[in-house]
């Protein structure tokens, strides 16, 4: 867990269910855990905008690539977890036990497709036609 604050709330939470958790309050202490330990999901407790860029910039270049959850009380928060690449983001960080919930989710196994067949929405794939061509205003 990335946490410049060292707020023990999220730490306790997912201590508690069970999960071994390693707190990192800088990227070097982060660097060093990932070395360090297996790591199978990094949360983010609401880090600095800047911080949470170096972060993620680190976890991409290491060789375990662990999810991230986001924890952000940043407004801005939704319009940029998709450039950080994160798994989840959630905006309330005093809600620490729906962020075990949503770390536990990130983990839970998800159901198989019935059915091998690719799905293109229809449009993107050239194999599908329109059912009624469009016609030119000069056709009509």
């Amino acid at each position: 867990m990335y946490s410049p604050t060292g707020s023990p709330g999220v730490r306790l939470a997912l201590a508690a269910r069970g999960w071994s958790v390693v707190v990192a309050a800088n990227p070097a202490e982060l660097s060093r855990a990932i070395a360090t330990h297996t790591v199978e999901l990094v949360v983010l407790d609401d880090p600095p905008w800047s911080e949470a860029r170096d972060v993620v910039t680190l976890l991409d270049a290491s060789p375990a690539l662990a999810p991230r959850l986001w924890v952000s009380s940043w407004p801005e928060a939704p319009a940029h977890s998709g450039k950080l690449g994160v798994d989840a983001l959630l905006l309330d960080p005093a809600d620490v036990d729906g962020i075990a919930e949503q770390a536990a989710r990130i983990f839970e196994p998800r159901p198989r497709r019935a059915s091998t067949t690719p799905l293109f929405a229809s449009g993107s794939s050239p194999s599908i036609r329109a059912r009624h061509p469009r016609l030119d205003r000069d056709d009509e």
